[in-house]
């Protein structure tokens, strides 16, 4: 991931160092609860651990960056082989609502799957969480049913690689 995506009113960036003090003053503690995140020193080291990921290539870790140089969400998408889906989401609260997320979703599924060979990734969303249920499927997100998660019943969902003609 080299390249910065832009957009009318947010970028799109690698996951950087430079970034992870202003990516923790916006994982609010509202953002925390709904991803079960115990604190933001747990989050630190999610972090420093998706650098090294990155490093290697393991996964591709995108910051959402408002106008104003500030993180405002992030959007991973880790190797096929989640055990509670590939995709990790969060936008700072102050953002829902207006269509960004949905936005940006769609323009890091683009640049994902133009620099993999993946046919889809997919997402777990528990069954409670509605919002992020609405949002990914208005991102384009196919639901494919009700599953067994790790803190109750989750919904299954999957973003296909529309260049890819093969079936999953």
């Amino acid at each position: 991931m080299d390249n910065k995506i832009t957009s009318k009113n947010f970028n799109i960036i690698p996951l950087a160092s430079s970034y992870v003090a202003s990516y923790l003053q916006q994982f609010s503690e509202t953002v925390r609860e709904a991803l079960r995140v115990t604190s933001i020193d747990a989050e630190h080291e999610y972090l420093q651990a998706a650098l090294e990921k990155q490093a290697k290539g393991e996964t591709h870790f995108y910051l959402i960056v408002a106008e104003s140089h500030q993180v405002i969400g992030a959007v991973e998408i880790r190797k096929p082989e989640q055990s509670r889906g590939q995709l990790y989401t969060w936008l700072n609260e102050d953002y829902w609502g207006i269509g960004l997320f949905q936005e940006a979703m769609r323009k890091v599924a683009v640049d994902y799957f133009s620099k993999t060979q993946e046919r889809y990734f997919d997402a777990t969303v528990e069954i409670n969480n509605r919002r992020s249920y609405r949002a990914l499927k208005k991102a384009g997100f196919a639901d494919l049913g009700i599953q067994d998660g790790a803190w109750g019943k989750d919904y299954a969902l999957v973003l296909r690689n529309k260049n890819m003609t093969t079936r999953l």
